[in-house]
């Protein structure tokens, strides 16, 4: 005898879990040991996004009222919903998502070390190796300056798929146990 569903129960089930936030770690593709954890983006979740994203403007010429879409406010919306951490990430892995990054942090530490020899003591071949440590303002600025992590964020976030994969697979583990 099948259990009797009703669908409404069916459509708060999806409802909750379109709300519920589910997070898998990834390897960026692009570079080596760069590991980032990604929570799924359900449609609800990337329009809650883009509609805080939205700002109302006039057109002078038209003078009617229309929106816009403030990229700054995309891209902080998507580091605090959707990139939830990272590691692996060194300023010398920089160059690769945002080429001159470490010709910045190597001028900016040589300017320091000029200002302030006492207070800054890491060698300067040292620099690359430094760890960039998340924050959602790391985040933001990384996901504005880079196109290809921005699009692969969200490509990653978008696709049911990715997350799908963790559910099946812990059932397959959870059956390989029972034998």
């Amino acid at each position: 005898m099948k259990p009797e569903v009703k669908q409404k129960d069916i459509a708060s089930w999806i409802q909750k879990a379109g709300k519920t936030e589910q997070i898998r770690e990834f390897q960026y593709p692009y570079l080596a040991d760069f590991y980032v954890k990604i929570a799924f983006g359900s449609r609800a979740i990337l329009n809650q996004i883009r509609q805080l994203a939205l700002e109302p403007y006039t057109d002078r010429r038209t003078r009617s009222r229309e929106e816009r879409l403030n990229d700054e406010k995309l891209q902080l919306g998507y580091a605090e919903r959707i990139v939830k951490d990272w590691r692996g990430l060194d300023v010398g892995k920089l160059d690769g998502l945002i080429p001159g990054t470490t010709d910045a942090a190597v001028e900016q530490y040589k300017l320091a070390k000029e200002q302030n020899p006492e207070l800054v003591t890491l060698p300067l071949e040292d620099i690359k190796k430094v760890e960039v440590v998340y924050s959602i303002e790391t985040a933001t600025e990384l996901m504005g300056n880079s196109i290809d992590f921005m699009t692969w964020v969200v490509e990653m976030a978008g696709n049911a798929e990715n997350y799908a994969k963790i559910g099946a697979q812990k059932e397959k583990e959870y059956e390989n146990l029972k034998k």
